[in-house]
């Protein structure tokens, strides 16, 4: 114990020493704006004599070697700023600059804000005029081809994103409501993951937050209110605790969501050469209550390993009130039908992550993550008919889940011109659906579904840079045993093996002011477990919704091109599908009754192209990007189904004196298809203002979404035997208000990845 103990007092004393040999630091200007390419000198009081220099980097950090920093100072200078020279007496410090001023005339440098490095759009957050905005969630909105809000995004041409905070990936979009922006250093967006990730992600947001610096207690505090046509809050809190090689960690998130749902929707059907005519008129109160626990410890000893294991517990109570009045029309007959529901989603879920990094001279590394996960999901309905109690029904579905999963990644760098990955992943899955209806004179039957799937996968990759060009090459190769139950019984047809190979390759050229990459990738999207259970599911008395087990994989063939050329990006792509999953509609055995199933569809394709310029003009930062899409789809029924898709999207930032920062944004979106579904045209215009005190560590922000009331989910289906349209608005004009502030400056180092993209699927 002793020499133990003697141990760990050399281990410290040895860091510390290490410590006290560098100074680090952050260039500012008065704004405190990230100064980049600074001059920063070491010098000795005595003669001015020069110790050691550096450069700040695009962040406005830097790191001096200092043996002793005892009689010396810092002298920091930059084109249209005063030199400045600040004793040593603080680490890290703080060095701002001020203007200079000539007859009046401010010279003042501005920080770009994106540009493009190996297919990668990176985003600088701190110390830019994003680290402004209140959340993760409303930085990620600002990002050229990115759209969405709420934790909902997609990036144009290459669908849903998987999100990561330091390779860890983000299970619950909540998570993004809880991350400051004031935390995160930079945001890539990387539209060809290549071989290293699972090969159903199309797209990435690698979220990269600030170098933990200094010791003791920390945490930040939000709180938010939102006013829609009903009251909706939320809370957050976070403490971390960091001594020596120690972190730990935890967090609490608190959301109170109400929501008020208008619809209308009309369909027609045509049977036997009779039209069945029904109108909805509905109305949904939503409300939610959400509570997430997050915590953890991390060991750190040195920058070379590190290893920690975390813990997230999600609690949700979700509730829906849903009158619906329904007119049903055929034969010139007219019944009424007053419909009342309600829905109780009770769901819980635990998941624990582990993880070690770890590094070996400054060219091998080693990264392991393991994960567990396991909750349930409850959807109980009780549908209610005035005056035909009869026809009254109550029905239940369940759901249980576990999934264990481990990943290993390998790589090596000579730090100049090559990189290699190379990496193996495990995961086992096992799910069990339940649905119970009361009624079974409407031909629904009872449903008891289990899965049980063990996926492998391994793959390999390089990067190699040769002057101005780089050359990427990867293939991954997954493996997938799915074993189907039904009723307990095992089902050999719907029951799937899957082993296929996915090769991706790209090309790149990068100089000064342009930059260009064009590759491919083969991908895969597998059915979720939603999608592949058996039963068919009642949603009224004119829809119903089914699952279809036999649904086959997605297979895509992505080519992407993307071209920068200083403020302007521009991104092509083109996508040729396999068995294409998508949602169909059809009559429910001969009745007037839509049933809506997912299903497998031939010979589809699809192609895009978006253009992006985002200058920065003072203290205004526009950002600017027009884009279309369409498919190629054909259900040889003779409808057209390919009218394109252009959107227009027109973000305003607006840099204030005295921390005051004003966005504008923008959005419209024209008719066309998706699938089987005509979009109708939309736009959307939000505005939020911003007001940071306390050196920033106090933000206080209020935004109005969707200021005209003009964001509707509006479609329309017409085919030989179906009619169908659809308007529903989800209350999405609201003003918010929220509160944000942050203590200290440690925040946790938690560095662990997933192992899997199962729990999406989940």
């Amino acid at each position: 114990m002793k020499k133990l103990l003697l141990l760990l007092i050399c281990s410290i004393g040895i860091h510390s020493n290490i410590v006290a040999q560098s100074i680090t630091g952050k260039v500012i200007d008065q704004e405190g704006q990230a100064i980049a390419f600074a001059n920063v000198i070491l010098c000795n009081d005595a003669d001015s004599t020069m110790v050691s220099g550096c450069t700040s980097n695009l962040e406005g950090l830097f790191t001096l070697d200092c043996p002793n920093k005892k009689d010396k100072h810092i002298q920091v200078s930059f084109v249209g700023y005063e030199t400045k020279t600040s004793k040593v007496e603080t680490n890290p410090m703080t060095i701002v600059l001020s203007p200079i001023i000539m007859d009046e005339v401010v010279v003042t440098g501005y920080k770009k804000l994106y540009k493009q490095e190996n297919g990668e759009i990176v985003a600088s957050v701190k110390g830019t005029i994003l680290e402004s905005f209140p959340k993760a969630n409303d930085v990620i909105a600002q990002l050229p081809f990115v759209n969405g809000q709420n934790g909902n995004f997609t990036i144009f041409g290459k669908g849903t994103p998987l999100i990561y905070i330091n390779n860890r990936l983000v299970q619950d979009k909540e998570e993004l409501n809880r991350l400051m922006s004031s935390e995160i250093k930079s945001i890539k967006v990387n539209t060809m993951p290549g071989a290293k990730y699972d090969a159903s992600v199309n797209s990435v947001i690698q979220i990269i937050t600030e170098k933990p610096q200094g010791e003791g207690l920390s945490g930040s505090l939000y709180a938010g209110g939102k006013r829609s046509s009903v009251w909706s809050t939320e809370e957050y809190a976070s403490l971390n605790y960091r001594n020596g090689a120690w972190d730990v960690f935890g967090s609490a998130y608190w959301i109170q969501d109400r929501q008020k749902i208008d619809m209308n929707s009309y369909q027609q059907l045509l049977i036997s050469e009779f039209s069945h005519d029904v109108a909805y008129d509905e109305i949904e109160k939503i409300k939610s209550n959400r509570l997430a626990t997050v915590t953890g410890i991390n060991y750190n000893p040195n920058t070379n390993h590190s290893a920690g294991v975390q813990y997230v517990y999600n609690n949700t109570n979700w509730k829906d009130e849903m009158f619906n009045d329904i007119l049903y029309t055929t034969n010139n007959n007219t019944e009424v039908i007053e419909q009342s529901s309600y829905f109780d989603k009770p769901s819980v879920s635990h998941n624990v992550n582990a993880y070690y990094n770890g590094r070996w001279k400054n060219k091998y590394s080693l990264n392991v993550n393991a994960d567990w996960m396991t909750g349930d999901a409850t959807d109980r309905m009780e549908s209610f008919f005035k005056d035909n109690y009869a026809e009254d029904i109550n029905t239940i579905g369940a759901r249980e889940y576990n999934l264990y999963a481990v990943k290993g990644v390998f790589s090596y760098t000579n730090n100049k011109w090559l990189s290699l990955d190379a990496g193996t992943e495990y995961s086992y899955t096992d799910v069990i659906q339940t649905y119970n209806i009361d009624n079974s004179e409407l031909g629904i039957d009872n449903s008891n579904d289990m899965t049980k799937q063990n996926r492998w996968a391994m793959f390999v990759s390089a990067n190699a840079r040769a002057g101005k060009w780089g050359f990427g090459a990867g293939i991954r190769y997954e493996n997938i045993n799915f074993d189907y139950y039904q009723d307990q019984v095992y089902n050999n047809e719907q029951s799937k093996s899957y082993g296929k190979f996915f090769p991706n390759i790209q090309v790149g050229y990068s100089s000064d002011n342009i930059q260009t990459v064009v590759g491919y990738e083969r991908k895969i999207q597998y059915p979720t477990y939603s999608q592949l259970r058996s039963n068919v599911q009642y949603s009224s008395p004119f829809v119903y919704e089914s699952g279809n087990p036999l649904l086959q994989p997605q297979i895509q063939n992505d080519f992407t091109g993307m071209f920068a050329y200083k403020e302007l990006k521009v991104m092509l792509g083109y996508t040729i599908y396999e068995d294409y999953i998508t949602q169909l509609m059809s009559l429910y055995d001969g009745n007037p009754i839509v049933l809506i199933s997912t299903e497998n569809v031939k010979d589809v394709s699809s192609s895009f192209f978006a253009v992006s310029y985002t200058p920065v003009i003072h203290f205004w930062r526009p950002n600017f990007e027009v884009g279309g899409q369409w498919q190629s789809f054909d259900l040889g029924d003779g409808q057209d189904y390919n009218k394109p898709i252009f959107k227009i999207r027109w973000n305003n930032t607006f840099s204030l004196p005295k921390e005051w920062m004003v966005n504008l944004d923008a959005r419209w979106q024209s008719k066309g298809n998706s699938g089987i579904y005509l979009l109708d045209s939309s736009y959307r215009v939000n505005m939020g203002v911003t007001k940071q005190f306390l050196e920033r560590k106090l933000a206080v922000s209020l935004s109005v979404n969707d200021i005209f009331g003009s964001s509707k989910t509006k479609w329309h289906i017409n085919n030989n035997l179906m009619k169908f349209d659809y308007d529903k608005y989800s209350d999405s004009q609201y003003v918010k208000l929220t509160v944000r502030y942050n203590f200290n400056s440690t925040r946790d180092k938690y560095r662990g990845k997933s192992s899997t993209d199962e729990m999406r699927r989940l």
